[in-house]
C-alpha cells in the first residue's frame, strides 16, 4: 500500500469530514485507510500552525435538518453564520475584532 500524499487543504477537508461523521476517530481512519496516530498529529499541527497565524478555518454545512452555515472557529471560539452573510462582512467582523 502506497502512502497518499495530502495537501493541507486536504487535510483540512479530512478533518471537517470527521468532525461531521460522527464516527470515532479510529472508525473514521480505518475506513479511510489512515493511520489514527498519523491522523491525530497532523489535525494538532494544522490546528497549531492556524493558532500561530491568526488566521480562523472557515467550513460551510449543509444538511437536509438545516439551512446552509458557515462556521468560523479561532480557537474554542465558534461563530455561526447564515450562508447569505456578505464574505465582506464576515472580513470586516474579523478584522474590527482583532483590533
Amino acid at each position: 500500500m502506497s502512502r497518499a500524499y495530502r495537501s493541507k487543504a486536504q487535510w483540512q477537508a479530512l478533518f471537517n469530514e470527521f468532525e461531521q461523521s460522527g464516527l470515532s476517530r479510529k472508525a473514521f481512519c480505518e475506513s479511510r485507510g489512515i493511520n489514527p496516530d498519523y491522523f491525530s498529529q497532523r489535525r494538532r499541527q494544522l490546528q497549531q500552525e492556524t493558532e500561530s497565524t491568526g488566521f480562523a478555518r472557515v467550513a460551510t454545512e449543509s444538511s437536509p435538518a438545516s439551512t446552509a452555515a458557515m462556521q468560523v472557529r479561532v480557537g474554542d471560539a465558534q461563530l455561526v453564520l447564515p450562508m447569505s452573510v456578505s464574505p465582506r462582512w464576515v472580513a470586516e467582523l474579523v478584522k474590527a475584532l482583532s483590533v
